[in-house]
């Protein structure tokens, strides 16, 4: 039976995020009965190589011929593994999901008040490594030749935004950092806008902003207006100073 098991700890005055981001999970499934076997193995590396092909090129500039020879195998091989190249992008995409679902745990993690000003910049950094990791010609790629992948994770995207927007807020607020008389949907509707109109790889593709300079500009209007007097002090300097 597979076995998981969860890496966060959870000792609060030991307050450290840097290990919730190792690998590719927060959380290992370690199966207790045998160890991979060679087509699971292999599974794994084709997979890997996939997502550094396309990430790097776009969906629709590496054919299953490219990614036979970069494995130094056959095509028909290839084909044991992904039955075929939707097959492949799906599986890529389900691992961006999960390194959103990365995301949307360590936002979700409590901490004490006095460090809600630490934990926003370390939300902030994580959140530039996601954005960092495909970049707009690949999304809008992904959007022109496999638009249902596309639209699935688009859905999945701003359902998590909407999650950890949301807890981010209540704990913001219980912390005494963001304001308590503008509603939560409401503030959170206006991120999700903003982030999907903004960070939508059509807009992206057209300016000369970085996905990272554009979701800071967006933070910069939506947190700064949702703050306390308090909070604004603790945002602009855990933010905005650079």
């Amino acid at each position: 039976m597979a076995k998981y098991l969860n890496f966060v700890g959870n000792d609060l005055n030991t307050y450290s995020f840097h290990g919730l981001f190792m690998n590719s999970t927060i959380i290992a499934m370690i199966d207790e009965s045998s160890e991979p076997t060679k087509d699971e193995l292999i599974r794994d590396r084709l997979l890997s190589i996939a997502m550094q092909e396309f990430m790097q090129f776009g969906f629709s500039r590496i054919s299953m011929d490219d990614l036979a020879d970069r494995l130094g195998m056959s095509k028909k091989t290839l084909y044991k593994y992904f039955q075929s190249k939707e097959v492949l992008v799906r599986e890529v995409i389900e691992l961006r999901k999960v390194r959103i679902g990365e995301l949307m745990k360590f936002i979700e993690m409590k901490v004490p008040k006095h460090a809600f000003g630490d934990k926003i910049i370390q939300v902030s950094q994580k959140v530039a490594e996601v954005l960092s990791e495909i970049r707009p010609h690949v999304l809008h790629d992904l959007k022109r030749t496999f638009p249902v992948i596309f639209d699935e994770y688009e859905t999945f995207r701003k359902a998590n935004i909407i999650k950890g927007f949301t807890a981010a807020l209540n704990e913001g607020r219980a912390s005494g950092v963001f304001r308590d008389d503008i509603p939560i949907e409401i503030a959170v509707h206006v991120h999700l806008t903003l982030i999907s109109a903004m960070l939508h790889p059509e807009y992206l593709s057209n300016q000369q902003y970085s996905p990272l300079q554009v979701f800071q500009m967006i933070l910069k209007c939506t947190l700064e207006g949702l703050c306390t007097s308090k909070g604004r002090s603790i945002v602009e300097s855990s933010l905005f100073t650079k």
